[in-house]
């Protein structure tokens, strides 16, 4: 039979995904004596610091002692920090996906099946909607996201409401090729400065609709338009200042065009309620509605 010792460190490695060897290699023992302690051994004590540490975990919870007193918010505070982080955003993922099962009244959490995961031709998602809000996340590793909107009390448009921002916003992705820029910008480190020349030459395209895609991004506030002086002359350069925002963006932007109707865990139970309640779109009376 499995003591406490050995079922914890078995599943906390394979949590993490370390191997026995990696394991064994990192507190300088064999993969043996680590195979050997996840079946009903014990290692030295000595060693247990250096396993913790390898697993991110403190020794107590290698022994399966808890901290009751310890909110819930605290746990999960302490689960993220415990994986290193190029794995934390993979865990919060599962977390995330726990969510919807509770809400369907799940009591047993299923991780996210491996054929959903490597999909590549459709798409699976979660979505529990009711009166009080909405959660919807796709389960496919190619894009993983997960969106959660309570319901504000003035419903979703008194922030999300209609503005002529927007409007500009759609009127400059339909300048030619000024959605060809944005995804070549997005190609560049994060801190790179251009110059007009750099759009015109990356995408064959003429210096006046270079230069009318820059001056619409600068009214957006997408752009740092900056001058540079080499003692002799003066030249505009660019820093593209949207970042992760666009990557957003295009996520729900895709979203929309590829609306989901494959679904693991699914519910709606808005009961005909609307989304948005304050009729933004209305011409106030002492404005002129232009075509």
């Amino acid at each position: 039979m499995d003591n406490t010792f050995a079922a914890n460190l078995r599943r906390i490695r394979k949590e993490r995904s370390i191997t026995q060897e990696q394991l064994a290699e990192a507190v300088g023992v064999s993969a043996q004596a680590v195979s050997k302690w996840e079946i009903s051994g014990y290692p030295d004590a000595g060693l247990l610091p250096d396993i913790a540490d390898k697993l991110g975990v403190t020794i107590d919870e290698l022994y399966g002692r808890t901290h009751e007193d310890k909110s819930l918010y605290l746990r999960i505070i302490e689960h993220i920090q415990s994986f290193p982080p190029d794995k934390q955003i993979s865990e919060m993922v599962n977390m995330c996906y726990a969510m919807p099962q509770a809400c369907m009244g799940v009591h047993d959490y299923s991780p996210i099946d491996s054929y959903i995961l490597k999909a590549e031709d459709w798409s699976n998602f979660s979505q529990y909607i009711t009166r009080t809000g909405m959660l919807e996340m796709r389960n496919n590793a190619s894009l993983h996201y997960f969106l959660m909107l309570p319901e504000p009390e003035k419903g979703y448009d008194d922030v999300l409401r209609y503005d002529e921002n927007m409007v500009k916003l759609f009127a400059f992705l339909a300048v030619p090729n000024a959605l060809r820029a944005v995804y070549m910008l997005m190609g560049y480190d994060c801190m790179t400065f251009f110059k007009r020349e750099t759009i015109t030459d990356k995408l064959g395209i003429t210096e006046k609709n270079a230069q009318e895609i820059l001056d619409r991004m600068n009214e957006l506030g997408f752009l740092l338009d900056t001058v540079l002086n080499d003692g002799k002359k003066e030249e505009h350069i660019y820093y593209f200042r949207v970042g992760n925002l666009f990557v957003e963006f295009l996520t729900f932007t895709w979203l929309l065009l590829h609306q989901p109707d494959n679904f693991n865990y699914q519910t709606n139970n808005r009961g005909g309620r609307r989304y948005f309640k304050n009729e933004t779109y209305k011409v106030k009376k002492n404005e002129e509605k232009t075509d």
